[in-house]
């Protein structure tokens, strides 16, 4: 939901790319959001996206600026992003601490026969460094080795990890990975990166986390369902479970941090009295061209929004209900799947009447 041309939005009733109809009516953007962010030809900043997926994504990064204007010219915009769980929610995200990493190499076999002794014993020798530094070379070392190891080694490294899994034989050490690592077999059978599941770090998100993603972070999402709100870009780059890879450029532009949690964004109340079961929400990242409300009214409730200084778009994933501008004078019904864009400056309510009703609205403001 947008204007990025590879995934372009329409209005409804005429066909229209809404990209054009902006771009005839600049006033819809807001001239202070126009400015801000550069844009032409009726674009928006932010890209809004409801993801539902049983297997895995890529293992990827995104891209900051400077690199994107060089790799994909065409759209040299940073990519960064926002994710909210809809469901319970795995992904990888980050690298494991250094001294976990040191451990599995340790108690796994088929992992340690991918990389050259020395690395092995340079990593294990600061995994508990206090040098930060130092520890952050030694990933890059052994992740660059990972990432450029002998595929069909790798792949045959994999088929004695699994049967040894499957067999019962894993040690006490490895039960905490056992599982992801089967079922990311199970969705990409040989791919070299299964083994991820011994450097980055797994999170299990439940509904209502919400979290950024970094330039540069590596990532990939295992199962679920969520939003996702990004700055309009697809300046990604897979490592494993794609079919295009870009393994120099990946590990180019890499962070190597590892990540012990993640920080989760706290949601803030957007109208008095919100809960996270009703009224509305407002999840605000670090990420300056977007933020997302989650809006919840049971049947017969009634949510107002003040005007904001910027566009945005609503989604409704439950229930159906109304929206109301224009001072009560134009109303919209929507249902579940339904998409309403919603000009800057526009005052708005939305009503439930014969159901509960839930939506999510993206949007950008400028001070």
């Amino acid at each position: 939901m947008g204007t990025h041309p590879n995934a372009p939005t329409r209005v409804h009733s005429t066909g229209q790319l809404l990209s054009e109809h902006l771009a005839a009516h600049p006033e819809l953007v807001g001239e202070s959001v126009i400015k801000r962010f550069g844009l032409e030809n009726g674009q928006i900043p932010f890209l809004f996206k409801v993801m539902s997926f049983d297997k895995a994504l890529p293992v990827q990064i995104h891209l900051d600026r400077h690199t994107a204007e060089r790799v994909h010219s065409e759209n040299p915009r940073a990519y960064v992003e926002m994710v909210l769980a809809l469901s319970d929610f795995g992904a990888l995200c980050g690298f494991l601490p250094t001294f976990q990493v040191s451990e599995f190499l340790s108690f796994v076999p088929e992992f340690a026969s991918l990389f050259t002794p020395n690395i092995i014993a340079h990593f294990t020798s600061v995994a508990r460094s206090h040098d930060e530094s130092e520890r952050k070379a030694a990933l890059k070392d052994l992740f660059s080795c990972y990432a450029q190891a002998d595929k069909e080694e790798a792949a045959a490294q994999l088929k004695r990890l699994v049967e040894r899994y499957q067999a019962g034989k894993e040690s006490g050490e490895e039960k905490i990975v056992k599982s992801l690592v089967l079922r990311l077999h199970e969705m990409y059978p040989d791919d070299s990166g299964v083994f991820c599941a011994f450097i980055l770090k797994y999170f299990d998100f439940k509904p209502g986390h919400a979290f950024s993603v970094a330039t540069g972070e590596p990532h990939a999402y295992i199962t679920g369902d969520i939003i996702e709100c990004m700055a309009t870009s697809d300046n990604t780059i897979p490592l494993a479970f794609s079919s295009h890879l870009d393994v120099p450029t990946f590990l180019t532009n890499v962070a190597y941090n590892p990540t012990p949690g993640k920080t989760l964004i706290q949601p803030t109340m957007f109208t008095r009295g919100s809960t996270r079961t009703s009224g509305s929400l407002l999840y605000n990242p670090p990420i300056d061209e977007l933020a997302v409300m989650q809006v919840i009214l049971a049947k017969g409730d009634v949510e107002s929004h003040h005007k904001l200084r910027g566009p945005s778009i609503a989604v409704v994933v439950e229930g159906e209900g109304t929206v109301v501008w224009a001072e009560g004078a134009k109303r919209l019904g929507v249902r579940k799947g339904q998409v309403v864009f919603i000009a800057a400056g526009t005052e708005v309510k939305y009503s439930a009447f014969e159901t509960s009703f839930k939506l999510y609205r993206a949007f950008v403001e400028v001070a």
